[in-house]
C-alpha cells in the first residue's frame, strides 16, 4: 500500500511516500521558499542519489505538481497516481472533536473555522487539500489533526474557566498540538527502554520554533501546555506562549488594535523575537548572548525556564517522572539548551551527562549513568505517525 504524506509549511512544501505496512520510504522530496521566485528543491528515491535544483515555483499548485511530476516520472517509485492507495496530511485545527479525517467537504468547513486560530497552517493546508483533490480525483485524503493525540485528556485538564456557554457554543477548551510528535515519542522512549508504555510516565519537549511539551501516562496524553490555539504555553520563536488575556486587552486599547492586529502582534512580533529584538531563532540568540546582547540572554532563559517549570509541573500531574525526551529541531540538537532545561531538576531524578549530551548518535541516552529518570535525544518522525494513522483509516 503507497501512502503519500503531505507536509504543508508556511512557504515550503515537504513529502514522503511510503511502503505501508513495512513503512519503507520509497521517495522524499522537499520544496523550499515557495512563492519567492527561484525555490530550491530536493527529491530522493529510494536506492538513489538524491536530485537536487532552483525552479519557478510560484505557487502551492506548482509545488505539488513538481512533487507530483518526480514520483511518477518514467523509473519513478509509482507509475501513477493511481498507485496511491491515499494521501495523509499533518493537518492543525479544526472546530469540533479532534481526531483523524477523511477530507471532506464538511472537514474543510471546520477547518475554516479555525482559521484564524492557526493562521500560518489553517489556510495553506486547505488550499493544498483542494489542489490534491483536483490534481488525484478519486484517491483518498486523510487528515491526522494534531490535536487528535490529545484527545485522552481528561475534561479537569483541558476545561479553561471561562463561561460555560463559550465552551458549549464555540468549543473553547485546550486542545495541544505537536501531536504527532509526541506520540512518536510516546511509542518510541519505551522501546528504547524495552519496557512497556503502561506504567510509563514520560514528559515529551518538542522544540523548534513551534514548541510545546506534552504529559504521557501509558502511552497517553495526559496534558499538553499549548492550549486552543498554537499560540498557548512556552515561548515560541515568534508566539508569545501563555500571556495574562487582560494584558492583551489593555495593550489593544492603548495602541488602538483590533482583533486582527492584536493577533498579528501575538504571532509575529512576540515570544523569542518579542523578548529579544533579535531573532526568533535559538542559534541565533546563543550567537548574541555569547556577545553581550542581554536581551538575547533573557530570552533563552525565559525560553529554558519556561520548559523546566513544564516538566515540574507535569511530574506533579503525573505522580513521578520516568523518562524525559527532547525532540524537534532544537530538542534534538540544542545542548546548551538541554543542559539548562535539565540543571536544577536533579531533586526529580534529572541528570544529564554532560558527553552525552554534547555528542553521541543522533537518537540517544543523555542521563548519567545510574540517573533514576532516563533523559532521551529523540528523532521524531511525525511523517511515519501520520502514514500509520492514514493507512488504519483506510484499512477501515
Amino acid at each position: 500500500m503507497n501512502i503519500l504524506v503531505a507536509n504543508v509549511g508556511s512557504t515550503s512544501f515537504k513529502y514522503r511516500l511510503f511502503d505501508m505496512p513495512s513503512e519503507r520510504v520509497l521517495a522524499e522530496g522537499r520544496i523550499e521558499r515557495v512563492g519567492e521566485g527561484s525555490s530550491a528543491f530536493e527529491h530522493r528515491v529510494e536506492g538513489r542519489d538524491a536530485v537536487q535544483g532552483e525552479a519557478e515555483i510560484p505557487d502551492y499548485a506548482a509545488a505539488i505538481r513538481h512533487a507530483l511530476a518526480a514520483l511518477t516520472e518514467p523509473g519513478g517509485p509509482v507509475r501513477g497516481l493511481r498507485d496511491l492507495a491515499a494521501v495523509g496530511f499533518k493537518t492543525v485545527h479544526l472546530r469540533g472533536e479532534p481526531g483523524v479525517y477523511p477530507l471532506t467537504d464538511e472537514v474543510l468547513g471546520r477547518m475554516a473555522d479555525y482559521n484564524d486560530l492557526a493562521p500560518a497552517h489553517n489556510p495553506p493546508y486547505i488550499r493544498a487539500i483542494r489542489i490534491f483533490r483536483d490534481a488525484a480525483p478519486g484517491v483518498p485524503l486523510v487528515g491526522v489533526f494534531e490535536p487528535a493525540f490529545h484527545a485522552t485528556i481528561p475534561d479537569y485538564a483541558h476545561i479553561y474557566g471561562v463561561p460555560y456557554r463559550w465552551y458549549e457554543r464555540y468549543g473553547i477548551r485546550k486542545y495541544g498540538f505537536h501531536g504527532a510528535s509526541h506520540r512518536y515519542v510516546a511509542e518510541r522512549v519505551p522501546r528504547l527502554l524495552g519496557l512497556p508504555a503502561e506504567g510509563l510516565r514520560i514528559v515529551s519537549c518538542h522544540l523548534g520554533g513551534s514548541a510545546s511539551v506534552c504529559a504521557i501516562r501509558d502511552g497517553r496524553s495526559v496534558d499538553t501546555s499549548m492550549g486552543f490555539s498554537p499560540q498557548d504555553g512556552v515561548l515560541n520563536a515568534t508566539r508569545t506562549g501563555a500571556v495574562d488575556p487582560f494584558a492583551v486587552l489593555y495593550a489593544m486599547d492603548r495602541e488602538g488594535l483590533s482583533t486582527a492586529g492584536a493577533r498579528r502582534a501575538l504571532s509575529e512580533e512576540g515570544g523569542l523575537l518579542g523578548i529579544s529584538g533579535v531573532s526568533g531563532d535559538v542559534r541565533d540568540l546563543e550567537e548574541a548572548a555569547g556577545r553581550g546582547h542581554d536581551r538575547a540572554r533573557l530570552a533563552l532563559e525565559a525560553f529554558c525556564y519556561g520548559v523546566k517549570k513544564q516538566i515540574g509541573a507535569y511530574a506533579a500531574a503525573m505522580g513521578g517522572l520516568d523518562a524525559v525526551a527532547f525532540a524537534g529541531g532544537i530538542g534534538e540538537k540544542g545542548v546548551e539548551v538541554r543542559r539548562r532545561i535539565c540543571a536544577g531538576l536533579e531533586f526529580l531524578g534529572v541528570t544529564v551527562d554532560n558527553v552525552k549530551n554534547r555528542s553521541g548518535a543522533p537518537e540517544r541516552l543523555i542521563s548519567a549513568d545510574g540517573g533514576r529518570v532516563k533523559v532521551f535525544v529523540i528523532r521524531t518522525d511525525e511523517e511515519v505517525v501520520v502514514a500509520r494513522a492514514t493507512a488504519e483509516v483506510i484499512a477501515r
